[in-house]
């Protein structure tokens, strides 16, 4: 899969909660600063409002429009006094359209916004004269729009992410190795995974998985040991089947020129001698299957030509066609000359021209043909039987596989093996004429004759 610079999932799942969370608080606290400095400033804006008025008030001093003014210079706010229905002075044009707002303040009633952009309180002096005070009101959020106010939430909240990824990356990093090494679980050699030395749930997860990849690994290589025996057990009983005819025609033709008389012993010898060494290859062929079933090694490539390979194939198996009645016709083209283990490659040959001749029991024909393609070169192995059932078609080259009476099902999976370690290929069809079609390629000579 390739890598893609995203955030991680579980990363979100734990630092976004908590960064939403110091975002919002932190905005929270400063509205609620703000709110108590309004509060705080509201009681210092009555306090002097009350302390003007007790002053006029104690000293019995005349509340003038004249003394509003200079309360106004002293207090940066706009002062005003009011008897009865009169303001004085008369509001300016800031304050003109809340005039009946002022003339309606009352003294319990503390600081209170007018106009929506002013703030006003009364305060008695005496009898029907009141001393108001007027000034601009803060805007809402002003605090927050503030310069200052901005850097120091955008540092909080730049020193809260560098904090939520130090947090996270201690639980965030190895899991994540611990997710990209989990589905290799089995196949994973390295011996170390971080965060084992660890002494939280993390370091019980990380020591978890060795333990666990440990078991795995026993318990694979328990299990092939196991198939390993099952198959050498397979291996052994088809072996000791496959045998078993040749070794009783051997013992009878063997016996049979010991029990001839003198004088038929050499008649005797002359009719079993052929059995005898025909029955031994078809031992040395099984032995040399089984060998290589068991140590399959790289083959040991000298110069070859298919079709003088071929052509020793057919002749070593004449008399096991005659005798099913089967004809081999070979027409492979001369000058396929590939790399290959001739002896290999004879035998996978052999195994293929056997398991047609086994498949037309009431006899038949066996057409092989050899050319060059592209840079292999193709044998195909034509017989006139019944043709592959789906079963062995999807199947051919499983080992074991046979649908033959009393058949290993060992020998198109070595042909195919014998092929795949020269770089060919083993594919079987149907012939939409009858038979069935095996076809074997094999990469032709690309090298000098020097290098092989």
């Amino acid at each position: 899969m390739p890598l893609r610079l995203r955030i991680p999932t579980f990363w979100l799942r734990i630092a976004l909660p908590f960064l939403l969370f110091v975002a919002a608080g932190s905005v929270a606290l400063a509205l609620w600063i703000q709110r108590a400095a309004q509060r705080e400033s509201d009681a210092v804006f009555a306090a002097l409002a009350r302390t003007n008025a007790e002053f006029f008030r104690d000293r019995r001093l005349a509340l003038s429009e004249r003394m509003a003014g200079y309360i106004s210079q002293m207090l940066n706010a706009h002062a005003f006094v009011r008897r009865g229905s009169e303001l004085l002075p008369e509001p300016d044009s800031e304050l003109a359209g809340q005039r009946e707002q002022l003339l309606a303040l009352r003294a319990d009633q503390g600081v209170m916004r007018i106009g929506g952009v002013f703030e006003a309180i009364a305060a008695p002096v005496d009898g029907e004269v009141s001393l108001l005070l007027a000034r601009p009101a803060a805007r809402p959020f002003a605090f927050l729009l503030q310069r200052e106010t901005l850097l120091v939430l955008v540092a909080f909240w730049l020193l809260s992410i560098a904090l939520a990824w130090a947090i996270t990356r201690g639980v965030v990093r190895p899991l994540r190795l611990l997710a990209l090494r989990l589905p290799h679980i089995g196949h994973d050699s390295e011996a170390t995974l971080p965060g084992t030395d660890r002494d939280d749930e993390i370091g019980q997860l990380a020591r978890a998985y060795l333990v666990t990849r440990a078991q795995l690994a026993e318990e694979r290589a328990r299990r092939e040991q196991a198939e390993r025996l099952a198959i050498l057990g397979r291996m052994a009983t088809g072996l000791a089947h496959e045998i078993h005819n040749p070794l009783s025609a051997i013992r009878m033709h063997s016996q049979l020129i010991d029990c001839a008389p003198p004088g038929d012993v050499e008649d005797a010898a002359r009719t079993s001698i052929p059995v005898l060494l025909g029955e031994t290859a078809k031992i040395e062929s099984l032995v040399n299957q089984w060998m290589f079933l068991a140590r399959p090694a790289p083959p040991e490539t000298t110069r070859t030509d298919l079709a003088e390979l071929v052509a020793e194939v057919v002749r070593a198996q004449c008399a096991h066609a005659a005798h099913a009645e089967v004809i081999l016709e070979n027409s492979t083209a001369a000058g396929l000359v590939v790399a290959a283990d001739s002896r290999r490659l004879s035998q996978a040959l052999s195994n293929v021209v056997i398991n047609a001749i086994q498949a037309m029991p009431d006899g038949g024909t066996l057409r092989i043909t050899g050319e060059l393609e592209e840079a292999h070169a193709r044998l195909v192995f034509h017989d006139t039987g019944p043709g592959f059932s789906s079963a062995a078609l999807d199947r051919h080259s499983e080992l074991f596989f046979s649908e033959k009476e009393g058949g290993m099902g060992i020998g198109l999976n070595v042909t195919a093996e014998i092929l795949k370690a020269h770089g060919g290929a083993l594919t079987t069809a149907n012939s939409p004429h009858g038979g069935a079609i095996v076809t074997l390629e094999v990469p032709i000579i690309s090298t000098p004759d020097s290098q092989l």
